[in-house]
């Protein structure tokens, strides 16, 4: 267990320096959890999650067919221990902190899909997270590498196969009904590396944490994507732009310094650069008249 919020610190940074891929993404995943629970002890969780590795060992599955694995991989998390999406409280803050999403069984599509990637992984299974826009959705491979070998999987509606039709009629409830024949576009398909799936766990946090003004929580959230996705300008750009809002000027100037000098790295940069700029000159601003209003401030002579 990491006892100290600099070893916290050293630990995402290592998945910021890395290629994407992480040893252990449920376990990084309850590190990012433990953040917002201090002093709570991980050791059930790590227990619990030994726990789902054995059950599904037990099931002695021999057989190299993608789906009898999916199916294993669903009796195990939904059927015996009962891990399906949060419909009613869909934006609940919990339902993205795997500490609470193994203590309640319920949680996103991204956080479900850790445990079963980290089941999966446990018993040497090629399982990675999908670029599906919207709904985070999961492919597991059997022992053929081809498309046929291959199955597509929802943890939040109970670890359903998905074929094609599924997948369309998904895109059609998230584009509107005059979709009326939704592409299943090739970037869809693409695999998406662990620290992404990490990034994505975090942004649904952040935007929960922006629609009730918790920009406190944000900035926490923001602090953590910068470190274990550095390579992200936007993530600096945000952070700098909340710290400048709620009036930490240092730490907001030296985000919206590095965002400035990384520039080209954004998408509409001549836009957020102009922002930028704006923003370092008003942080410039208020520097100067905080520094005269404290020279006007000179001691009364009794």
């Amino acid at each position: 267990m990491i006892e100290n919020r600099e070893n916290y610190a050293a630990a995402l940074k290592a998945v910021g320096r890395g290629d994407g891929g992480i040893t252990d993404l449920a376990g990084a995943a309850l590190l990012l959890a433990s953040l917002d629970r201090p002093g709570v002890s991980l050791q059930k969780y790590d227990h619990h999650l030994k726990i789902l590795a054995l059950d599904l060992k037990s099931m002695n599955i021999t057989s190299q067919s993608a789906t009898h694995r999916a199916r294993a991989l669903t009796d195990v998390l939904y059927a015996r221990h009962e891990y399906t999406g949060n419909k009613e409280f869909y934006e609940d803050l919990q339902n993205a902190n795997l500490m609470s999403v193994i203590d309640t069984r319920k949680g996103l599509p991204v956080s479900l899909s850790i445990l079963y990637i980290h089941a999966a992984r446990s018993q040497g299974w090629h399982i990675e997270g999908l670029n599906f826009p919207q709904h985070f959705l999961i492919r597991l491979c059997g022992a053929s590498s081809a498309a046929a070998g291959q199955v597509i999987i929802d943890p939040f509606n109970d670890g359903k196969i998905l074929n094609a039709k599924d997948l369309r009629e998904m895109i059609q409830d998230f584009k509107g009904l005059e979709y009326k024949n939704p592409d299943l576009r090739p970037e869809y398909y693409e695999p998406i590396t662990d620290r992404q799936i990490l990034v994505r766990l975090l942004e649904n946090i952040k935007i929960r944490c922006l629609k009730v003004s918790d920009l406190g929580q944000a900035i926490n959230i923001l602090m953590r994507l910068v470190l274990i996705d550095p390579e992200d300008i936007q993530h600096h750009y945000e952070l700098g732009m909340l710290l400048a809002h709620v009036g930490r000027n240092d730490r907001a100037r030296e985000s919206l310094t590095y965002c400035r000098n990384n520039i080209d790295k954004i998408t509409q940069n001549d836009l957020i650069e102009q922002q930028v700029i704006n923003t370092l000159l008003d942080l410039d601003k208020q520097d100067l008249e905080s520094k005269r209003s404290n020279v006007l401030k000179l001691p009364e002579i009794e």
